[in-house]
């Protein structure tokens, strides 16, 4: 009988492309395997769909698949140090930075439609991103069809071989964990710099705690079970840092354009826009120690949420912030 391991994650999507296990493989194996070639069903999936449709969604789900294959083939390498994966994600990440422009066009298109929809002020930005969306969707849809994942595709097939043959003994399972340990205690130094007048460590703080939330969602059947809420969770403590990068994205517009386009008063959006990230810092840094509740502080430790299935009240704190 062949027996499938499904990576589940927040987008819904369980079970493209999987292996039969092969007998005799550590269960962690086959999860690093399984969870490596349905992260590239994903990636091709979304491909596939922004291809066809360069919209706002479809980026930002391109964009998270991408990402999320990039913290697995980094897992891989991690657990498996022999394992050849710089070039795969060195040509994943340059397709990745290509769609930063026309990703952050859109975060601040939505911004401006959210909360200065009526400002007058805000006239000539709207203008201007727009004219600036026409330009990187033309520049953006050439080369997104260039996309061939065909050579890509024989890459992930050899790593995910090289993975079977190698990892077949025990301890893998440690490994894999200890790959994370080392993910979150980055977020953690990452916290313990966050200054609010460098918002530059809030960015970094969110980038490391992506790549820790995505090897997360992987190695989820190795750990003790988590509170139904745990994902909306994280997904919420993400978008906190999030939405301060997005004010910082907008803000750095506002001064370019102000610099390039005197002839513009756009002085009463940058005041609401400042008024913005000041807001968002704050309610940030009075939830940042929510951390703790997401990994254990090292291998020796619990699991926190062991701890906290015992205690109704943070479960239910947690279910409340959402």
């Amino acid at each position: 009988m062949e027996v499938m391991v499904s990576i589940s994650d927040d987008t819904g999507l369980t079970g493209l492309n999987e292996r039969p296990a092969l007998e005799g493989l550590p269960f962690a194996t086959l999860l690093l395997r399984d969870g490596l070639v349905q992260r590239w069903g994903k990636f091709t999936l979304r491909l596939e769909r922004c291809q066809a449709d360069l919209s706002e969604e479809k980026v930002h789900d391109l964009r998270v698949s991408m990402r999320r294959l990039l913290a697995m083939l980094v897992m891989c390498r991690a657990v498996m140090p022999e394992l050849k994966t710089k070039g795969l994600r060195r040509e994943i990440k340059s397709h990745l930075d290509n769609l930063d422009a026309l990703r952050d066009t859109h975060v601040m298109q939505l911004y401006l439609r959210k909360y200065l929809r009526k400002n007058e002020s805000a006239v000539p930005l709207v203008t201007f991103l727009a004219m600036q969306e026409t330009h990187l969707l033309r520049q953006l849809g050439y080369e997104i069809n260039r996309i061939f994942p065909g050579q890509m595709s024989e890459k992930i097939d050899a790593l995910s071989r090289s993975l079977e043959n190698t990892l077949t003994g025990t301890g893998v399972a440690g490994q894999i964990l200890a790959v994370v340990d080392e993910a979150f205690a980055n977020v953690l130094w990452r916290q313990v710099n966050i200054d609010p007048a460098k918002l530059a460590s809030v960015h970094a703080m969110r980038i490391a705690f992506k790549k820790f939330r995505y090897m997360l969602e992987v190695v989820n059947p190795l750990v003790p079970p988590m509170p139904p809420s745990r994902p909306r969770v994280l997904h919420h403590y993400q978008g906190m840092m999030g939405d301060i990068q997005d004010v910082v994205v907008m803000l750095t517009f506002i001064d370019r354009f102000a610099s390039e386009n005197p002839q513009f008063d756009v002085a009463p959006v940058r005041t609401i826009v400042v008024q913005k990230l000041d807001e968002r810092m704050v309610y940030f840094l009075s939830r940042i120690n929510r951390l703790k509740q997401f990994w254990r502080k090292s291998p020796t430790t619990r699991f926190p949420w062991r701890v906290s299935s015992i205690e109704p009240s943070v479960v239910n704190q947690e279910e409340e912030d959402e």
